[in-house]
């Protein structure tokens, strides 16, 4: 894990450091410099997340718990990663609006994907709140 870091932060640098230079001369190189090493690094981090998934997915399944809500909830941290991760490359670009527009996408994504969720919860609290 620490040598990961160690090469994140290593590709973070050399990536802002040829784009910083590229900026000057030739700027849309400079952007697919900073895209392509925001990918890179995007993909490093992807990897460790899907150990964790899986990680999380094998004890749910040892302690028999509904793996249908834990997969909603691991479907949204991912829409919430990759909606960053899209809106921080299209603001990097100077496309703000468009960056607006996939943060507002991965926001009615997430309340779409959390229904189920919180319909089961409603229904936990009608069925034990009294009747009269």
């Amino acid at each position: 894990m620490f040598t990961d870091m160690i090469k994140i932060v290593g590709i973070a640098l050399s990536g802002s450091v040829a784009a910083l230079i590229l900026k000057e001369t030739k700027p849309a190189f400079s952007l697919c410099v900073s895209i392509v090493t925001a990918t890179v690094i995007f993909y490093m981090i992807v990897r460790d997340i899907t150990y964790v998934f899986d990680l999380i997915g094998m004890l749910s399944a040892r302690l028999e718990l509904n793996t249908d809500y834990i997969g909603t909830i691991l479907r949204i941290i991912g829409i919430a990663y990759i909606t960053h991760f899209g809106s921080a490359l299209c603001e990097d670009a100077g496309q703000k609006m468009i960056a607006q527009n996939i943060e507002l996408a991965g926001k009615l994504l997430i309340v779409v994907s959390s229904i189920p969720i919180i319909t089961a919860i409603l229904n936990l609290l009608i069925g034990i709140l009294p009747t009269s």
